[in-house]
């Protein structure tokens, strides 16, 4: 289902219509993995060819980077990524945003999902306090895989397609999020 710049679908397909100029966000929505063995931080790089981990990690998640990563690699055009997998009870990103990287992925594991909305819909509002700019931000759900492009690769050639912004959800110390972030390498 399309809205505006964003598309939603339930298979990893979904990512080919990032190819499109006026998407730009992808969300393949999946149902939650159970995180229950997974590290407080997990940063993995690819080359191409080898994932290079930073540490052990369970093999469900390697495997979900790896083919995530593969997605990533598909889209982004090259085959280099890099990946961190983390757990949180504070938010990383308070403030709407879009990176300077071509595209990201970000998934969440569990707990709250990333916030977003159109750059359009927001204007100067990036820490959403006003009532109006809140009624505006969506929510991703645990499960869903996002890819979003951002602001590091000609996509701004198009600026009669909206932007999407993101950031992390509000945070509580009772509650925990795992995340994880692919964001394309550029070789050089």
């Amino acid at each position: 289902m399309a809205v505006g710049a964003v598309v939603q679908g339930v298979t990893p397909t979904v990512f080919t219509t990032l190819m499109e100029p006026q998407v730009r966000m992808a969300v393949w929505s999946r149902p939650a993995p159970n995180p229950v063995d997974a590290p407080d931080l997990f940063e993995a790089t690819c080359d191409g060819m080898w994932i290079a981990p930073s540490g052990p990690a369970p093999d469900w998640l390697l495997d979900d980077i790896q083919g995530l990563g593969d997605i990533l690699a598909a889209v982004s055009g090259g085959p280099m990524w890099r990946a961190r997998f983390q757990t949180t009870t504070t938010r990383v990103c308070p403030r709407f945003h879009q990176d300077a990287v071509s595209v990201r992925l970000i998934a969440t594991y569990q707990g709250l999902g990333s916030e977003w909305a159109f750059a359009s819909e927001i204007g100067h509002d990036l820490n959403a306090r006003r009532a109006e700019t809140r009624r505006r931000v969506r929510t991703l759900h645990p499960g869903d895989i996002a890819i979003m492009k951002g602001s590091a690769e000609g996509w701004a050639a198009w600026p009669e397609f909206p932007v999407v912004l993101h950031r992390s959800p509000p945070a509580s110390r009772r509650a925990i999020r795992r995340v994880l972030t692919i964001d394309a390498v550029t070789s050089g």
